[in-house]
């Protein structure tokens, strides 16, 4: 199981000790930094009010967090002290490995994109090898437009090398097999046709890849104003 990574959304739900502090609510935070035994997080904030709270040292709770595969971990822990610096922290251990769940599976984000991809059919009477672009992508599939003279079915098997733009400018690659699921023919003569299709085959680095982008993605059109 995957440990969070310093920089990341956690979310914290504490219990006290006393009767009437036993459920201390849901609060969200963020980890400072690491050690192999221990993680410094910012003081949480109670998703309710927005507030932070007095938390003492004992305080038990749950935390959970979304890994890079899009899953939900949780692991149980307490607060070993707080600290004060420049900023203060409190400090929580950190569990082994075996110790984390994973609670469940979430739905990758997907978003609109046009990210140019490479598309190889290996079938032996239709031996394509075609450049396209995505209509839009998850850590889960895509779907692409392309010339209706390939004559693509569903449960057919692609090979699809991805370009994935990063926000520093580079671009990386990812490779995937994607089953189509839906083939929708072109409204009109000479048009393109729409092509669905998830992943079969993807090696975690890659799906991390293209996780990675979906949100940086979403990120940047917030921050335009696209989306809410």
């Amino acid at each position: 199981m995957v440990l969070p990574r310093v920089g990341q959304s956690i979310r914290l739900h504490f219990t006290g000790s006393s009767e009437e502090e036993q459920d201390l609510g849901v609060y969200k935070s963020r980890i400072t930094d690491m050690t192999e035994e221990l993680a410094s997080i910012e003081l949480p904030t109670s998703e309710n009010t927005g507030r932070t709270g007095v938390f003492r040292p004992g305080t038990s709770c749950l935390v959970w967090y979304i890994g890079e595969d899009g899953s939900r971990y949780e692991f149980r822990s307490s607060i070993v002290k707080r600290e004060s610096g420049h900023l203060p922290v409190l400090l929580l251990p950190l569990p082994k490995k075996e110790e984390i769940v994973r609670t469940q599976r979430r739905n990758y984000l997907r978003i609109d994109a046009a990210l140019d991809i490479a598309v190889k059919h290996q079938d032996p009477l239709r031996r394509y090898h075609f450049l396209a672009k995505t209509m839009d992508i998850s850590g889960g599939g895509l779907s692409f437009s392309c010339d209706e003279s390939y004559r693509l079915r569903e449960k057919d098997v692609l090979q699809v090398w991805i370009a994935l733009p990063r926000k520093n400018g580079n671009v990386q690659q990812a490779y995937a097999e994607l089953e189509i699921v839906r083939q929708k023919a072109p409204a009109e003569k000479g048009l393109h046709q729409w092509i669905s299709g998830k992943f079969t085959k993807i090696s975690e680095q890659d799906r991390v890849k293209v996780v990675r982008a979906c949100y940086e993605r979403q990120l940047e059109l917030r921050q335009k104003g696209v989306e809410d």
